[in-house]
């Protein structure tokens, strides 16, 4: 690839039909399904073409959804869906918010991302909570993984468990789940991803758009979605942690 995130743009534009985007996006609802909120704005980071947020909408009516990106054309894109939205330029490092806002914060594989301090990023996320508010995270997990599929979405590092878990809580934020996803082909996918690591195999951006790739991503990921709504998965290639902002005492 030419550059690192030479391949993020083709994320939003196939949002609609992407195996890996409707199945994660099935995966990131059944995590927030039954999650109560404090009165509030709801916000993403990092929203791309915006799919999520307006789905957010959807399964939270009546809250108001901002959704913000650095890239104009993921929000003139994103505006082009729905002019129902706040779409909102910005850097996550360098958020035009001040103060405990939103009743939730949503970051899907951003904190990852080249670039980004974790623990500021994190720090940044807790301080735009209410108090009571929740944040869902997702990063790629397992630093042995990393390799040239990471390179080409712009992945600055992945995960452990452990080490990612102790940066939310070292933000000040109480985790309520944790959980992988991208388990049930997780096998294949980690063989692919090291074969490519070791120079065995090329990277190649066709591979998304097989059909029957996708269509295969994407029901594994909406029956790890269903399974998601009750229970955790206990291995995959991402990691989710849903956190809150505790309620103030005093």
């Amino acid at each position: 690839m030419s550059d690192a995130g030479t391949l993020l743009p083709t994320l939003y534009e196939a949002d609609a039909v992407g195996g890996w985007n409707v199945g994660m996006r099935a995966a990131s609802h059944a995590l927030l399904d039954g999650v109560t909120l404090p009165p509030g704005p709801l916000l993403e980071l990092g929203c791309g073409g915006g799919a999520f947020s307006l789905e957010l909408g959807t399964a939270r009516p009546g809250a108001t959804i901002v959704g913000l990106d650095l890239r104009a054309a993921a929000l003139a894109f994103a505006q082009s869906r729905s002019a129902a939205g706040a779409w909102v330029q910005g850097d996550l490092l360098r958020l035009p918010f001040a103060g405990p806002t939103f009743a939730l914060v949503v970051a899907l594989d951003v904190v990852d991302q080249v670039g980004i301090d974790a623990a500021e990023a994190l720090a940044m996320i807790r301080a735009l909570l209410l108090p009571g508010g929740a944040t869902l995270l997702r990063v790629s997990a397992h630093a042995w993984l990393y390799g040239p599929h990471d390179v080409a979405f712009g992945t600055g590092r992945r995960y452990g468990r452990n080490e990612f878990v102790t940066l939310v809580r070292t933000a000040g934020l109480t985790p309520a789940r944790v959980t992988y996803a991208n388990s049930l082909l997780s096998p294949a996918v980690v063989a692919l991803r090291l074969l490519q690591r070791w120079g065995v195999l090329g990277f190649s951006p066709d591979l998304y758009d097989e059909g029957g790739v996708n269509r295969l991503l994407g029901m594994a990921l909406r029956a790890e979605a269903s399974w998601l709504r009750w229970r955790n998965l206990s291995w995959g290639t991402s990691l989710f942690v849903l956190a809150r902002r505790e309620m103030e005492r005093g």
